[in-house]
């Protein structure tokens, strides 16, 4: 423990009446006689209003006159007033780690008001815990980088030109890596606007002098960390390194190929692309005879029916519309499933109307039951009154699904980007952003990790320009909030830290060529805690949610004395402030009530849930814990729910073998506004809990 925490820091007490929202509820003032006692607090009060002007004037005079090193607000949700004093006792000289926010409103008066002779008591344990907190937690290092003031650019694609030009058009130095010999890749919607579009953005950024183009080039290796990635590119038969400040992923597209093992005539049936050059090359005019009916069948691919290509059904009607034209006496079917018709505005929408207007028969299908391809008949079951339908075709149009390029999981390995089961690129996109931590400085758009059409591709590429330009518009790159520390005495090299890292922000390096040791990259930690969970030696710490102030705050709560100083038997439950601590929140918004011996203490995500700190719950004499975590695929930061849902499945064992009731412990995964359900699960387990104590 070090010494700042040793010498026992001096808490202030502020205790908000809320008017008299609380006070009329909780009797404020012997809850501040109460408070006075903890041996931490030198200075405790009550408040009519904390939170206005000249209440955080009293606050930082009290700060001031009685030399507060920690101030405890008891009031509302932190989540409406914590930056609000993180502020007011950052202009009184603290830093702002040293607030805590008690939630003695919406958690206590708003929903035990029925309960008076428990709710006096309710409200001391959350503060004591508050206290504990203050008294053990530790302010994080800042963090500051430099910030290269360049960009890398992957891919040539409408909206990899566009991010390319807007970002040297701000003074910006930028690399752009396409793998062929030219610019522009595919257009995945096919149009000609889109491709004039291209080669007109193709030549504006030969032309720049502030970008660099290295064609026949990709990726080999990538270090470093947001602001200051270090990159090698093999271009030819060189290769070259690079300094730059973020990476923009936009690699194009792809048309899956037909094949050539298809059993049908290749002459008589064509792709989406291979018939939009037939269309370029003006073949479908009257004077063909050859071909005059044309079936487009969409969804042609199996692959379709799970992924949608987003573009594939546009581009048939606009084919179609585009036949029509040329032809206006051709018998053109479009086979569909579903009809996705996106974009921006209803331009798509306006081309379905004037496909119909101009003779385009739709026909759908069941999923079940698709099209069969004959000699010179599509075979189709009506799909509402379940007959088969035969319809004679000169030409069968297919849409087949866009792919990624076959170099995305190589890319996709180097900057450590998640992806779908279609192979397409995710951006990482952690909803604590922004002010929780930094951003990442890596950007995923257009086609790379969907197929978007010109709108779309423009739309994404001018928002990313100007997330780009305001990343690199600082000066330098900073960072104030809690990110896991190593002791490297105590790391013994077994990785389990650098294999549950959402971000990759953990890795293992050598030391004196003999033992790996674990490294944290400050800038990319998100501060989860998944890895001091993990770690066999606790050798990693997470400053604000750490393996001292979770336990004190653990022992402060369930310890706590009610007003006749006996003990209480207390729930505790563990609450990820993103979903079950916002939806305790929700409950108090709503007046749900639940029983009074609930104690709630915040956590930062469920992945910080650690075995050791319930087992040490349930060592001062908790009766039950309750655990509340994000839905699966919902957590802030990725996975976490998932690793605490596996934690407790192992732990109920162990518990099981030991001879404690593993009912004891529950998780339930919680949206933050579900505040009755939040309500609900908790009521239950303690009436769960009471009734496996009444039977022992």
């Amino acid at each position: 423990m070090s010494d700042e925490i040793a010498k026992s820091p001096r808490v202030g007490v502020f205790i908000c009446d809320c008017g008299v929202k609380i006070s009329s509820i909780i009797d404020t003032e012997a809850l501040r006689e109460r408070v006075s006692q903890i041996s931490e607090v030198v200075y405790a009060t009550h408040d009519a209003y904390p939170c206005s002007k000249d209440g955080q004037a009293r606050i930082k005079e009290a700060t001031r006159a009685h030399g507060l090193e920690r101030v405890l607000i008891a009031g509302c949700s932190p989540r409406l007033v914590e930056n609000l004093f993180r502020r007011t006792i950052q202009s009184s000289d603290l830093d702002p780690a040293y607030i805590n926010i008690v939630d003695i409103r919406e958690q206590c008066a708003y929903v035990h008001a029925l309960q008076a002779g428990a709710i006096l008591g309710k409200a001391m344990a959350l503060v004591d815990m508050g206290v504990a907190r203050l008294a053990t937690t530790t302010a994080p290092k800042p963090h500051t980088g430099r910030l290269v003031k360049s960009a890398l650019v992957v891919g040539s694609g409408l909206s990899a030109l566009t991010v390319a030009l807007a970002t040297a058009d701000a003074g910006m130095r930028v690399v752009l890596v396409e793998r062929s010999n030219q610019l522009g890749g595919v257009a995945p919607d096919l149009q000609e606007r889109t491709r004039v579009l291209i080669e007109e953005k193709s030549q504006l950024v030969l032309r720049n002098p502030l970008i660099d183009v290295l064609f026949n080039g990709h990726l080999v290796e990538v270090t470093g960390h947001p602001g200051d990635y270090e990159i090698k590119v093999q271009h030819g038969d060189q290769t070259t390194a690079y300094a730059v400040g973020v990476i923009v992923v936009s690699n194009t597209a792809q048309p899956k190929s037909l094949g050539s093992d298809q059993w049908f005539d290749r002459s008589r049936v064509k792709t989406q692309a291979e018939f939009e050059r037939e269309l370029d090359d003006l073949t479908l005019t009257r004077e063909e005879p050859g071909i005059h009916n044309i079936v487009f069948i969409l969804c042609a691919e199996p692959s379709q029916r799970e992924h949608c290509s987003r573009v594939c059904c546009n581009i048939g009607i606009r084919q179609a519309i585009q036949v029509k034209r040329l032809n206006p006496d051709a018998n053109i079917t479009i086979l569909f499933r579903d009809l996705y018709l996106g974009g921006i505005g209803e331009a798509y929408e306006g081309d379905f109307i004037e496909a119909r207007k101009v003779g385009v028969t739709f026909f759908r299908y069941r999923k079940e039951t698709p099209p069969v391809i004959g000699d010179t008949t599509v075979d189709v079951v009506d799909s509402l009154t379940g007959e088969p339908v035969r319809v004679e075709f000169d030409r069968v149009v297919l849409s087949m699904p866009l792919i990624p390029q076959d170099n995305t999981p190589t890319v996709a390995a180097l900057l450590s980007l998640p992806h779908d089961e279609a192979g397409f690129l995710a951006e990482p996109r952690i909803r604590l952003r922004p002010g929780r931590y930094l951003d990442a400085g890596i950007y995923v758009l257009g086609s790379a990790q969907q197929p978007a059409d010109t709108a779309e591709a423009l739309f994404q590429a001018y928002l990313t320009s100007s997330r780009i330009n305001r990343f690199l518009g600082q000066e330098k790159v900073s960072l104030e909030m809690p990110v896991a520390e190593i002791n490297s005495s105590l790391c013994t090299g077994c990785g389990n830290c650098a294999r549950v890292c959402p971000t990759s922000a953990v890795r293992l390096e050598k030391r004196d060529g003999l033992l790996s040791l674990s490294e944290v990259d400050e800038f990319r930690c998100i501060g989860c805690g998944n890895c001091v969970v993990v770690c066999p030696v606790k050798a990693i710490t997470l400053p604000g949610w750490d393996n001292i102030e979770i336990p004190a705050q653990i022992s402060a709560v369930l310890q706590s004395r009610t007003p006749s100083d006996e003990i209480v038997p207390n729930i505790l439950a563990l609450a990820c402030e993103w979903s079950a601590y916002a939806a305790a929140d929700m409950a108090g918004a709503r007046r749900l009530t639940y029983p009074a011996n609930v104690r709630i203490l915040r956590m930062n995500c469920s992945a910080r849930f650690d075995p050791y700190h319930i087992l040490w719950a349930f060592l001062n004499r908790a009766q039950g814990v309750f655990l509340g975590a994000c839905p699966p695929g919902e957590c802030h930061y990725g996975t976490g729910n998932l690793y605490a849902r596996e934690r407790v499945e192992v732990l109920k064992k162990e518990l099981q073998q030991h001879g404690i009731n593993p009912d004891r412990l529950h998780l339930e995964f919680l949206t933050a506004d579900d505040g009755l359900k939040f309500a609900q699960a908790v009521t239950k387990f303690v009436e769960e809990i009471v009734l496996q104590s009444s039977l022992q």
